[in-house]
């Protein structure tokens, strides 16, 4: 039977780096006046939504089991071998360390800083970007206010400042997961999307019908036609996956230059910026791979 702390250190930081996307994204605004906008801004000014106090709990509790294992082997545990809660956890590390006198964080120095790749040490972020500043008050009262929710006594509502908090561990070299993460997250998240839009774009030619939507082929015009003078960057008609017309209207293109973003202008499928991208790796490595 596997004991409490056997978990791995990289498990512990593959579910934090789950966990805090999670707490990231339900605080994330989304653009929808650009329908290809990849990029959203982050507001953390925001209340959490009721029941995201247990997912902040998980994604703290790994966390500080796994800082805590990497600095103190030994000591994220108790004498039975079961890992300590997140309270007892921030007990340790304010024990072991002496909060900053100027902002009363707990500061673990980078101790990678000496073996840096050149282009890291040309290019190096400022003295003492790595280092992982830890807020074990904020945190605690953290799972106070979550503990609120969790147990039936107040609304818990979790708020910019304890998620800052969180995301800021993610500094730590044994932990450093959340840009991963965020974009596996982004990734199926694109994808989601791109089944949804293409399930949509079938309904709409069942419910137009086949003359219809030859109809809508035959008329169609590409308002990103490309043209040597006026419209440089345009591009040509491309076959709709969906569809099959030559309707497809490109918008851009992905990193690789290989596959479109844009939307048919006969059954409305929209392919974003991101599954281009991904399509377009997929393309560049069978072509890669064909080479050999």
């Amino acid at each position: 039977m596997q004991s409490g702390n056997e978990l791995p250190n990289d498990r512990r930081a593959e579910y934090f780096g789950q966990c805090a996307v999670m707490m990231l994204n339900a605080l994330r605004q989304e653009n929808d006046a650009d329908p290809f906008s990849e990029v959203t801004s982050v507001d953390l000014s925001a209340e959490t939504e009721p029941g995201h106090e247990g997912i902040y709990d998980q994604a703290l509790s790994n966390a500080l089991a796994a800082i805590v294992a990497a600095e103190w082997p030994g000591e994220e545990a108790n004498d039975k071998g079961r890992v300590h809660f997140a309270r007892t956890l921030l007990k340790v590390i304010a024990e072991k360390i002496t909060p900053d006198p100027t902002t009363g964080l707990c500061v673990i120095p980078d101790r990678d800083a000496d073996v840096r790749s050149p282009w890291e040490k040309q290019n190096r972020a400022p003295e003492g970007f790595w280092d992982t500043r830890i807020d074990v008050d904020l945190l605690t009262d953290a799972l106070d206010v979550s503990g609120q929710a969790r147990h039936g006594s107040g609304t818990g509502r979790l708020q910019r400042r304890h998620v800052q908090a969180l995301l800021a561990l993610d500094h730590h070299p044994t932990l450093r997961t959340l840009l991963e993460a965020q974009s596996d997250r982004d990734d199926e998240r694109a994808q989601d999307e791109d089944a949804r839009s293409a399930d949509q774009a079938r309904a709409l030619l069942e419910l137009i019908g086949d003359e219809e939507a030859k109809r809508r082929a035959e008329s169609a015009e590409n308002p990103n036609e490309y043209h040597p003078k006026h419209n440089p960057d345009g591009h040509d008609f491309e076959e709709c996956p969906v569809c099959g017309y030559e309707t497809f209207c490109i918008q851009g293109l992905d990193m690789s230059g290989r596959v479109g973003f844009g939307q048919c202008i006969v059954c409305s499928y929209r392919r974003s910026p991101r599954v281009a991208d991904q399509e377009g790796f997929g393309e560049h490595l069978a072509w890669l791979m064909g080479k050999d």
